[in-house]
């Protein structure tokens, strides 16, 4: 038993993330979005790891099937929208407005989706050059 006054701390990521949705922009249109968001007056923070930009759209555990599967440790998130950005920078122009760019390439969950999100983008590359020839 913790000794009093002591608070044990469990750590418990995630074991998945379900992505109902997700685009692939080029950075300019990336930008377009950014500032559309922008202007309806949310927040924007993007995130960057292996190489990709990205942004995206939890869904808030709140039905019950939502919290239950929240936690067992399965997350949803309704959109990720993301392009290719080789290298970090720490905030993006939009539109007159600097969009903070959060390096999380040490958070494994982040790091993991980011590489999910590239080999996405490398897959489809792969079908748009094979479906030209």
């Amino acid at each position: 038993m913790p000794k009093r006054g002591k608070i044990k701390i469990t750590y418990q990521p995630p074991r998945e993330i379900v992505i109902l949705d997700y685009f692939q922009f080029s950075k300019e249109n990336l930008s377009q979005m950014f500032a559309r968001i922008i202007h309806s007056g949310l927040p924007v923070v993007a995130y960057w790891a292996e190489g990709v930009l990205f942004i995206y759209f939890p869904l808030m555990p709140d039905t019950n099937d939502l919290m239950e599967n929240y936690l067992k440790g399965r997350i949803y998130w309704s959109s990720v929208n993301f392009a290719l950005m080789p290298k970090y920078a720490p905030s993006i122009k939009v539109s007159g407005f600097e969009v903070p760019v959060v390096n999380v390439s040490e958070h494994p969950v982040m790091r993991e989706t980011a590489k999910w999100l590239r080999e996405q983008a490398e897959r489809r590359k792969k079908l748009k050059t094979a479906a030209s020839r």
